[in-house]
């Protein structure tokens, strides 16, 4: 995971809340690799021994990866699974989001509400989350429990029972969110958002999923769903903390070892390109109780090298007091309440956003203006040293910040597995960052930020009418 996303808005619910603030045989272990001497991180002005993971596969192609962190007497245990909304299919979207719930709720050997509670019990902490590319289980607990916690995961891989009483009513509490969303003019306004930019790709919904795809879900449906994706060839298992790496690697041969290899998993969003955008689109939708103006440009993939200055480029625009969207729309012109950026770094290409929101109905030409015209300022001549400066050290305190936690740490590698496929990519993207320059961010802000690809989402406040700018 890019080390930018430490600091970042991460999703669309994210960005929505910001903005509303305003108003089979176990096959014998091989032997345990030696652990690799911590690196020197080749930053200027920075000294820091960055972490070295270590990662190995299992026979049946489950993926481990393990940090030793021994500042605290706690272990981090967190199951990825590679598949998130995206993969869903398109009549039963909410599937992934689904499992986020239902994987509490008993399996063969484990009541309901049972795995939640056991972890609870010995001092520790479990919770799930889905986005659009991937499913995440995690666990902190003390050390001492590390092959328990572990051992419950494995446990619900793949003996989940698909009752149908639990599956009715887990479907009404992931329901009730979507219904929350839906209740909401800024969510719906985004939503809006997401299915005028892309046409093709998944990435058209959000991981909430739909109310009346959700209805036609049925059991068999989840658990062809489950079967194919909640697989050991499917999911990297990450361990941070207080532990050493054969406490890991046997834990994980004992209690994953045994599960069998799942069919080669479908990646449905593979086949679904979204095509280039080469005309504007805008639209006006329900009005909110604050007006809020999404404006987004199609940027590469979280593989691209073009990555690291669309995130230097995004702090520069939109990170801070000092940034240039909050000093024109808020503190000079003060037609904004607040304004930023949000870079939507996804396993397929996706999103750099400006927003603006505000609450005085006439300024919507104005801020949807001035939104294209610090675009515009920065593709005709490169940042400051200064600014970019500036955003380097953002980048390199947020990454120094999120050394600390190992729960934090384990979602770092997870989502870098999950984005690039190498699960210690966000150690390196450090040295990357550095290495970008003021014209470097001016070429991918001409490159991607332009008015072909550019859609503009509006929503007035209080009732207002939408207009051009």
């Amino acid at each position: 995971m890019r080390a930018f996303h430490l600091v970042a808005l991460s999703g669309a619910s994210v960005f929505i809340a910001a903005s509303i603030a305003i108003g089979q045989p176990t096959p014998a272990a091989a032997p345990a690799p030696a652990p690799a001497a911590p690196a020197a991180a080749k930053v200027p002005g920075l000294s820091l021994s960055l972490p070295q993971i270590e990662t190995w596969t299992l026979a049946n192609g489950l993926k481990v990866a393990f940090l030793r962190v021994d500042t605290a007497p706690v272990v981090a245990v967190q199951l990825w699974y590679h598949v998130g909304s995206k993969d869903e299919p398109r009549n039963r979207r909410g599937s992934a989001h689904m499992f986020e719930h239902m994987m509490f709720k008993g399996t063969e050997h484990l009541p309901p509400e049972e795995h939640a509670r056991d972890i609870n019990r010995v001092g520790g902490y479990a919770n799930a989350r889905t986005t659009e590319d991937a499913t995440f289980y995690i666990n902190l607990v003390p050390s001492p429990y590390l092959d328990f916690a572990i051992e419950l995961e494995a446990e619900r891989m793949r003996n989940l029972l698909f009752r149908e009483d639990m599956i009715k009513s887990e479907r009404e509490v992931v329901k009730v969110e979507v219904k929350k969303q839906e209740n909401n003019p800024n969510v719906k306004g985004f939503n809006r958002f997401l299915e005028t930019a892309f046409t093709k790709h998944p990435y058209a919904w959000n991981s909430g999923g739909n109310i009346a795809d959700l209805d036609a879900t049925s059991a068999a449906d989840l658990k062809r769903f489950y079967d194919t994706y909640y697989v050991p060839n499917n999911a990297m298992l990450v361990v941070v903390g207080k532990a050493t790496t054969d406490e890991v690697k046997a834990a994980a041969e004992k209690h994953f070892g045994r599960l069998a290899s799942g069919a080669a998993v479908p990646r449905p969003a593979d086949e679904a390109t979204e095509p280039p955008q080469t005309t504007m689109r805008r639209q006006v939708v329900e009005p909110g109780q604050v007006g809020i103006i999404i404006a987004g440009y199609k940027i590469p993939a979280a593989s691209h090298p073009d990555i690291y200055a669309l995130q230097i480029l995004s702090l520069i625009l939109g990170a801070g007091e000092s940034s240039r969207l909050n000093m024109r729309l808020v503190r000079a012109d003060k037609i904004a309440d607040q304004a930023g950026t949000q870079a939507m770094i996804r396993e397929h290409p996706g999103l750099f956003l400006t927003y603006a929101a505000f609450r005085d109905p006439s300024m919507i030409g104005k801020v949807e203006t001035a939104l294209q015209d610090e675009i515009s300022l920065l593709t005709r001549k490169a940042p400051a040293a200064d600014e970019v400066r500036k955003a380097k050290n953002l980048i390199q305190s947020a990454f120094v910040f999120g050394l600390e936690g190992a729960d934090g740490l384990a979602e770092q590698i997870g989502q870098s597995w999950i984005l690039t496929g190498d699960p210690g990519q966000f150690v390196r993207d450090l040295e990357a960052f550095e290495k970008v320059s003021a014209e470097d961010v001016q070429r991918v802000a001409k490159t991607y930020l332009t008015s072909e690809s550019l859609t503009t989402v509006v929503i007035p406040p209080g009732g207002a009418p939408g207009g051009a700018p």
